[in-house]
């Protein structure tokens, strides 16, 4: 682990003061306006701003409500911004990485497949150290730098043709900063329940790993509940990094069973239609709620195969989440042009069937996976943001060839979601998302659909048993040895 550090970035108690401090500013320009004709003038013209972007938010909203019917959120997994678009012009991306050690180093040629790097909580903390981001060598599995990778165009060139044409956000952060499982809990609910983690080695229960609700033995890491000065104290030891100590002050070992409010809640509670289509993988975050694991909304959960013949079939729900098969992911080691493929073959099915006018899809990678990233992620709680990831938004009424640069996370698309279903935000995050509008020109002549060619892999994996295994039993063992640190 790196050599504990002074806080980069500012901690709560900072931040706090200075928002009061501003609103408080603002406060007092009102306040003293009254005998100051440029005072009052500022504070009317301010007024009127604000007044403009709530009507234009509201136009806004009107026109996505009349334009789009479907929307698909797509999961994929294990990539950062860098990794996959650094070279992309005018995002914010980077061609080289700096070390642990302050040594800045070229980002390598990727390999199609490649081993997996370690990407839990722990390691997104160590990976961002403090906001230098100069630490993804000392992440568990890190060996031979295998995080300072980078791919080409002609590597990924499906998923660069589509960034070209459509949206591609350059400020989307992973909502935690790490693993997949509290990811996959933020992209339903807005929340990760206070779960860091998922189970590990000895937390796997007494069934098949990762059963949820259908095992109550298993375990995973949550935040418990803290005083305001404790979150402050988590908050600053994140900064450091010092995860030994978060874990042994202020984490517990959880039931990974939880009943709370998710959007798909929201969407049955509404009558409006959804369904998340999951493909073949070790976990499940539906089984992780309990009354939609034990109760009617279970029927809404089916296979990812069965998209495709909906989409062509004219019977998509309002609202999807579609999971890919792990092995088409793009998880390491699993390969990325068969993962592209996949991408392909779905969009091709969208764009040939009569929903694709009022469809918007948004394309995102779960987690940093372990490769590097140079932007900063705001240390906005105790969850994150994690590194950046990869988004695209691919519609006919995307703004072409667009990069959108303002902070967004899962709590965005869940927002654009209720936005364009007229749901109330949930807690948190959500509650204060920006909801994805400004990607979307609903006055501009629908975009052509850019049906793509799969392309040649080789000889790559094709299931669960087929695969090089995902990599586990070494994080599980760096987690015995951080517990044993800490105790």
């Amino acid at each position: 682990m790196p050599a504990m550090r002074q806080p980069s970035r500012l901690p709560i108690r900072g931040i706090r003061a200075v928002a009061l401090a501003a609103i408080g500013a603002l406060v007092a320009v009102a306040c003293g306006s009254s005998g100051d004709p440029q005072k009052a003038e500022f504070v009317q013209r301010v007024s009127e701003q604000a007044e403009e972007r709530r009507a234009d938010q509201s136009a806004r909203a009107l026109q996505a409500r009349s334009k789009i019917e479907h929307i698909v959120f797509v999961l994929k997994e294990n990539r950062t911004f860098d990794n996959m678009f650094g070279r992309f012009s005018g995002a914010d991306g980077a061609t080289t990485g700096l070390l642990c050690n302050g040594k800045e180093i070229p980002l390598q040629r990727a390999t199609d497949r490649q081993p997996d790097i370690g990407h839990s909580f722990a390691d997104g903390l160590i990976a961002v150290d403090g906001g230098t981001m100069r630490c993804f060598d000392e992440v568990e599995l890190a060996e031979s730098l295998r995080g300072y990778t980078q791919y080409r165009p002609a590597q990924i060139p499906n998923y660069w043709k589509l960034a070209k044409r459509y949206v591609l956000a350059d400020r989307f952060f992973s909502s935690v900063y790490g693993p997949t499982g509290p990811e996959h809990l933020w992209a339903i609910s807005g929340q990760s329940a206070t779960f860091v983690e998922q189970e590990r080695g000895h937390q796997k229960g007494e069934g098949v790993p990762r059963e949820f609700c259908d095992d109550l033995t298993e375990r995973a890491y949550a935040f418990r509940k803290l005083t305001p000065e404790e979150r402050d104290e988590a908050y600053r030891l994140e900064e450091v990094p010092d995860f030994p100590t978060i874990l042994e002050r202020f984490l517990v070992e959880k039931v990974p069973c939880v009943n709370i409010m998710t959007v798909p809640d929201q969407l049955e509670e509404a009558g409006i239609t959804w369904k998340y289509y999951r493909g073949e993988r070790n976990w499940d975050v539906l089984r992780m709620i309990g009354h939609i694991r034990f109760g009617p909304m279970w029927e809404k959960r089916v296979p990812a195969s069965e998209f495709i013949p909906d989409a062509e079939a004219d019977r998509l729900p309002a609202v999807s989440w579609l999971i890919p098969p792990i092995w088409l992911s793009d998880h390491p080691p699993y390969s990325v042009c068969a993962g592209e493929n996949w991408v392909v073959r779905i969009l091709n099915a969208l764009q040939r069937s009569p929903e694709w006018e009022s469809t918007a899809v948004v394309i995102a990678w779960d987690d940093f996976g372990g490769f590097y990233d140079h932007a900063p992620p705001p240390h906005v709680d105790l969850y994150g943001y994690g590194p950046r990831v990869p988004a695209m938004i691919i519609s006919p009424w995307a703004k072409r060839g667009f990069v959108e640069s303002r902070v967004t996370d899962f709590s965005s698309v869940l927002s654009f979601i209720q936005t364009v279903n007229e749901l109330p935000p949930l807690q948190g995050r959500n509650s204060r998302a920006y909801n994805l509008l400004n990607s979307f020109d609903f006055e501009q002549e629908p975009l052509e659909p850019l049906l793509l060619k799969e392309r040649n892999c080789g000889k790559v994996p094709t299931g669960l048993d087929k695969a090089l295994p995902i990599v586990d039993t070494e994080l599980d063992d760096r987690e015995a040895e951080l517990i044993g640190r800490a105790s």
